[in-house]
């Protein structure tokens, strides 16, 4: 029986002690440790993938799924290559170079090696008051800036992975557990530009497509001429007229073909989905952010 008691009471202060600890939670865009002890930053996986970083789980944890401890171990400018650091660790009078690594701007590319050329052997010039200029620094290559559609897409993915959840969804961030269509576009709009559309009434998908430019703000732009981060909406014959209730759905373009980031429906996660082969075509409309 003193046996019995004493494993009972230990099982208890285990499961408390338990439920007491505090993990520590990460943040996106913070700083984490990579592979080999490299440094890393925590960003969405696509945004990894795209600049050719390494990857690795449950190095940011507290954050969504879908974000992962990004390093590039290598970066070049021209000639030189270094890798990708915080700034603060990029020391000894290296070079700092923009827009080569994930992440927010403090992590860069730290130079890390001179592969400037040697000076020549070539006999003088027989000009004795000639001086050669120095040579200038290259300038480094910047990335286009995103246009402001672009910006609400990158904003929406990072909640991918989210449920779905009717009405979800406010500036803040979700709610009820999750976003529907409408709220994940508002909430990534509202995050970004710090406009409220569901304040305005324009957080339905209806009301959102069927608004005047004047009320809406932003440029409605023939379907064919989409491009990334247009928001593209569903609703058989889209007919703001006669049936605005019909128009029931709205995803953010991810290119200028079929591909969109949205909240599908009940019982799917925040995804990417393709409508090339769906039985109802899209609007004839994209809104565009601007």
């Amino acid at each position: 029986m003193r046996v019995q008691l004493v494993a009972t009471l230990f099982i208890t202060v285990a499961s408390t002690v338990a439920a007491n600890i505090i993990y520590p939670r990460s943040s996106l865009n913070g700083p984490c440790t990579g592979k080999d002890g490299a440094s890393g930053v925590c960003v969405p996986r696509a945004d990894c993938n795209r600049d050719n970083g390494t990857y690795i789980d449950n190095a940011c944890p507290g954050t969504p799924e879908d974000i992962k401890c990004c390093t590039k171990p290598q970066c070049q400018l021209e000639a030189k290559k270094g890798d990708c650091r915080w700034v603060d660790k990029c020391t000894g009078g290296k070079d700092i170079v923009q827009w080569l690594c994930p992440g927010p701007d403090a992590f860069r590319c730290c130079i890390t090696n001179d592969d400037t050329p040697a000076p020549s052997s070539a006999q003088p010039s027989e000009n004795p008051t000639e001086t050669s200029k120095p040579s200038e620094k290259p300038e480094p290559t910047k990335k286009p800036e995103k246009t402001l559609g672009e910006k609400v897409l990158a904003k929406a993915q990072e909640a991918e992975g989210i449920q779905y959840h009717w009405a979800g969804g406010n500036c803040k961030g979700p709610t009820g557990g999750g976003y529907d269509c409408s709220g994940l576009v508002s909430w990534a709009v509202c995050q970004v530009t710090g406009r409220d559309l569901f304040s305005e009434g324009l957080r339905v998908t209806r009301s959102m497509y069927c608004a005047s430019e004047s009320k809406l703000k932003y440029d409605k732009i023939k379907w064919d001429d989409r491009r990334v981060g247009d928001a593209v909406f569903f609703g058989g014959k889209c007919d703001c007229e006669n049936n605005p209730s019909s128009i029931h759905h709205v995803g953010l373009m991810m290119d200028s073909g079929h591909t969109m980031f949205n909240a599908l429906k009940t019982g799917t996660k925040i995804r990417v989905d393709n409508f090339k082969n769906w039985d109802e075509a899209a609007c004839p409309y994209v809104i565009r952010f601007k």
